[in-house]
Formats: C-alpha cells, sequence, structure tokens
C-alpha cells in the first residue's frame, strides 16, 4: 500500500509543471483553513527545489496561495523557519517595493512538538494527526509582514486584516499551507490584471531553531554545547542537515485571473 502511495505520488508530480503557467480563478467556496478540499487536492505545479506541490489563485477581492508537502524533512524545516512569499508587482527580479509574507513564525522557545517519525496507521491514525493539528493550533500564531504599511511586521493570524494563513495535516500526513492577501493591500486589481514576479523561500534553518530540536549554549566556535532531541522528532544525517541548514526557492510569474 505504501509503495503504491509513493508509485501515485511520484506520477503525479511528474505530469506537473515545475512552475504554474496559468491564471486561476479561486474556488467561490475557498476557506483558508489549511484543508485543500476545494482545489479536490490538485494543484497546478510540483516544484522540485522545494519538493512543493502549489497553486496560485485569485477572485476579485483576494490572491491565494495554497501549497502541499509530503516531505518529512520539508515540513522539518517549514515549522523551523517558515515559507516566505515575495509579490516583486514590477515584475523584476530586484523591487526595493517587494511585499513579503512569512508563515509560520514560530518562536524558538514555542515550537510545537511535532511527531514526523510516526506515520498515520491503522487504529492510531486518527490520534497522531488530531495531536499534530492540536500542536499547530496552538502554537502556530503568527505571520511576519514586510512592505504593506497598513499590516504591523508581526501579525496574528487571527487578524482582521487583510491577511489570513492556516497549515494542517491531512490523514496521510502531507501538510496543506494556505494564504490569502488583500489584492487592495498589495496594490493590484483583478479588472485591471498585470504580471507580477514571485518568490518563494523555504527558509532554511540552524539546528537550534529546528522543529524537535533543544539545544545548549553555544561553545565559542558557535556550535551548541549539547543537544536534546524530543520524541517524535527526525534524526539527521549529515546531508539532512545541510538540507536543513539551506534555504531552497524558486521564483514565478502570475497575471490576475478576470471574471
Amino acid at each position: 500500500m505504501i509503495l503504491f502511495l509513493i508509485n501515485c505520488f511520484f506520477a503525479n508530480a511528474q505530469k506537473l509543471p515545475t512552475v504554474q503557467t496559468v491564471s486561476l480563478r479561486a474556488p467561490v467556496s475557498i476557506k483558508i483553513d489549511g484543508k485543500p478540499t476545494e482545489w479536490d487536492n490538485k494543484f497546478q505545479a510540483y516544484n522540485n527545489a522545494t519538493n512543493a506541490f502549489y497553486t496560485i489563485a485569485n477572485d476579485d477581492d483576494n490572491l491565494y496561495l495554497t501549497i502541499q508537502v509530503t516531505d518529512i524533512y520539508v515540513i522539518n524545516k517549514i515549522f523551523s523557519s517558515g515559507i516566505t512569499f515575495i509579490i516583486n508587482k514590477s515584475g523584476e527580479k530586484s523591487d526595493e517595493n517587494a511585499i513579503s509574507i512569512t508563515y509560520p513564525v514560530i518562536d524558538r522557545t514555542g515550537r510545537p512538538n511535532i511527531d514526523l517519525t510516526h506515520k498515520p496507521q491503522g487504529g492510531n491514525a486518527d490520534s497522531v494527526v488530531v495531536a499534530n493539528n492540536a500542536h499547530v493550533s496552538n502554537k502556530v500564531k503568527w505571520i511576519r509582514v514586510t512592505g504593506i504599511k497598513e499590516l504591523d511586521t508581526l501579525t496574528s493570524v487571527y487578524n482582521r486584516e487583510g491577511i489570513k494563513a492556516a497549515g494542517l495535516f491531512d490523514n496521510k500526513m502531507a501538510y496543506t499551507y494556505e494564504l490569502s492577501i488583500s489584492l487592495k493591500d498589495l496594490g493590484l486589481a483583478a479588472d485591471t490584471p498585470a504580471k507580477f514576479a514571485y518568490h518563494l523561500e523555504f527558509n532554511g534553518a540552524s539546528i537550534n531553531n529546528m522543529n524537535g530540536y533543544t539545544t545548549g549554549p553555544l561553545s565559542k566556535t558557535g556550535f551548541p554545547t549539547s543537544v536534546h532531541i524530543e520524541p517524535g522528532a527526525l534524526l539527521l544525517t549529515r546531508d539532512n542537515l545541510r538540507f536543513m541548514e539551506s534555504t531552497t526557492d524558486f521564483w514565478g510569474e502570475y497575471t490576475l485571473a478576470k471574471k
């Protein structure tokens, strides 16, 4: 069964472009709740640099980004340092007026204790997923925003402004990240759509910021004097650690879809 699911995953990923190529109207039923049900769990691209499925869409009021990740090391990276979505309205990669949104933003001392080593199986499937999602809901509270004057740099996920974010695990332990941003806050309008550049960064993390690791004071050489590995945390090889510490990213372009 596991081999079948892995084969289905790779077959689906291979059929998709690495960067989304189309403009897309968001479903009327769209909700920012960490559940990709409105997309029928289907995405517009699979990016090999970040090992992530994603879709960008819009309606008349908001821009939406949905990401789904199944790689446990990428998930660990997300909960350690977050994903940054950068929007360059100029269409250029260098834009001094770029807008960036990072989510999730988690304080080092308040990271959720997510079990990534025990896959949901049989009778314990629901309990593993429920426990992980409870940790996410209790600990993931902040969004970092730059380039939008009306919004504080650190904004609560419960804000009543023009930005919303949520993320949850499904019963296969795939993590879905959802973000919506007001077009007004972005200085964009669906009735006069223009192409803009975007940059998605899966931020690298040092070991003292990684989910599941608690480190002691740093030595003179800059390395932790001790490392405590919490239950359910990933055991990292040198290659895994190098991957976790590196930022993976890609660029794309998107034009707002009209009605």
